[in-house]
């Protein structure tokens, strides 16, 4: 089952394991194919030893290995962030398969009322015009025909209200199967875009 919960959960644990293969990529080096010329930044003054001029013409590299502990701990927060989304991704799940098994048995409990209810019409319809033709021939007064046809009608009332009860179930059981959801790709495409996008600036 995909409900609109389980299908939210899912991009959540997308997103939360698109951040961690992020932070783990920020162990790799990165290369800038910028073409500039000069000294280098701050964060790599302690390459060398000396007056720290270092020449980055054509290929300068960022090493993220000099930002200490800083990548590991976005690396256990991400991993701590993706393992909560995984359990709420499950959670989410169980809830599914709960939604659907209940409205598939409130949608089979309210057709077999739906059928006895039938039966209930049928059989009052046959006793109105038993009493419509009792009376039509002399045989009994019309507060017979009056109750008939009033009994008739409350049954076909209870009948309408739950065919409709049928309609909220059927309504139920598909939006507990996903129904009627917007396919969210797009959105976790640019989620692990923009995650890949901030390790790579932390690094910068």
């Amino acid at each position: 089952p995909s409900s609109p919960p389980r299908r939210s959960s899912d991009l959540d644990l997308t997103a939360a394991t698109a951040l961690t293969g992020a932070a783990k990529a920020s162990y790799s080096p990165t290369i800038s194919l910028t073409g500039l010329f000069g000294y280098s930044s701050t964060s790599l003054s302690n390459l060398f030893q000396g007056d720290s001029k270092v020449w980055n013409y054509g290929l300068p590299i960022s090493m993220p290995i000099f930002t200490a502990g800083a990548l590991a701990g976005q690396l256990q927060s991400a991993e701590a962030a993706q393992q909560q989304a995984l359990f709420t991704y499950q959670k989410a799940i169980q809830n599914a398969f709960r939604e659907v098994n209940d409205a598939l048995i409130n949608q089979d409990r309210t057709r077999e009322q739906l059928r006895a209810q039938r039966r209930q019409v049928e059989a009052l319809q046959q006793y109105a015009a038993t009493a419509r033709l009792r009376y039509d021939n002399g045989y009994t007064s019309f507060i017979e025909v009056l109750d008939s046809e009033r009994s008739l009608f409350n049954v076909q009332l209870q009948y309408t209200q739950t065919q409709q009860t049928e309609f909220q179930a059927m309504i139920s059981l598909y939006l507990a199967m996903g129904g009627g959801w917007v396919n969210d790709a797009d959105r976790v495409a640019t989620t692990a875009a923009g995650a890949a996008a901030a390790a790579t600036m932390r690094q910068e």
